[in-house]
């Protein structure tokens, strides 16, 4: 499927599907105690696992896996069907792969902003600020403002 998706296909396709966003959670082995983790995903239905399975082969990083249908057996009765998702977490792989891949395919809309504030915070993350306070105030305020941007395209 690889020689049918182009770049730009990825760029459309990640504009309507894709999301960037950071996760946050308790971590002892942190100075701060806070792990601070950039990451981008794109949920489908099953159904169209070998596109995310391509997109993954042609970013060249990144995991595709079946979500778990246990945690959404509420919405079985509301036609709910079976979603994979390909996630990016990994700090070397965002900015050596994904964040020079849509610097060099573009997105557009909403998506351009939240992926300008992303790669601030993933250079932010790789230039070590989030083990201080005052660098993980900085990178939260990009989390608030990309927050903002994914939920209501501010």
């Amino acid at each position: 499927m690889t020689d049918v998706i182009s770049p730009e296909n990825i760029s459309g396709f990640t504009v309507g599907e894709g999301c960037f966003y950071v996760e946050y959670g308790k971590d002892s082995k942190y100075k701060l105690g806070l792990r601070v983790r950039p990451s981008f995903v794109i949920e489908v239905v099953a159904d169209d696992e070998p596109v995310l399975q391509a997109i993954k082969e042609i970013i060249g990083c990144g995991t595709v896996y079946h979500l778990d249908f246990g945690r959404y057996e509420k919405y079985r009765q509301k036609n709910w069907k079976k979603h994979v998702r390909y996630k990016v977490s990994n700090i070397t792989d965002i900015a050596d792969k994904l964040v020079p891949f849509f610097a060099k395919h573009p997105l557009f809309g909403k998506k351009a902003r939240a992926f300008s504030l992303f790669k601030m915070i993933v250079q932010k993350v790789l230039d070590k600020k989030h083990l201080d306070k005052d660098g993980l105030e900085e990178i939260s305020k990009l989390v608030d403002q990309l927050h903002s941007v994914n939920k209501r395209g501010v």
